[in-house]
């Protein structure tokens, strides 16, 4: 049995067919498992993963308190924006808390493109770029319904 074509979500549409095409190159369907770990904390960040159904949740180790989630990203989200910081390491560990499919892109391989095609590097990051802001968004929006109603101590 084949692997599936990797599928690139709606939100990047907004690419020319030719980028998407070549996006492509650097894109493999995955699947994960329940429980299934998709990286850890401190290990290098390589990927990014462009969910089309399931959940992950973002957990990490506060001293004191133990393990503590701190999101839970679905279907339609970009998981693993670590890669973008001057220091490419996880932020947090990632588990699928239910089978999860998704279109994982290998970030270094992407980057590596710059020199060569700064035009699709670009338009790439700009598109990867518009979901990281979406998902910004949401995750304001979730603290103003958290700490709406709260008087200033």
């Amino acid at each position: 049995m084949n692997p599936p074509e990797p599928v690139l979500p709606a939100a990047l549409a907004g690419l020319s067919e030719q980028h998407r095409t070549r996006l492509g190159n650097f894109a493999v369907a995955v699947r994960f498992a329940p429980g299934e770990p998709v990286f850890r904390e401190d290990e290098p960040a390589t990927r990014c993963w462009l969910l089309h159904t399931g959940s992950v949740v973002l957990s990490t180790v506060i001293p004191g308190r133990g393990t503590v989630v701190l999101e839970t990203v679905h279907g339609g989200d970009i998981l693993g924006c670590s890669w973008l910081a001057a220091r490419p390491r996880w932020q947090f560990t990632a588990h699928a808390a239910a089978v999860t499919e998704a279109t994982e892109l290998d970030v270094v391989a992407l980057q590596a493109t710059a020199a060569d095609d700064p035009a699709f590097t670009y338009a790439v990051t700009r598109a990867l770029s518009e979901m990281i802001v979406a998902r910004l968004h949401s995750t304001r929006a979730r603290l103003l319904d958290l700490y709406a109603g709260r008087s200033p101590e």
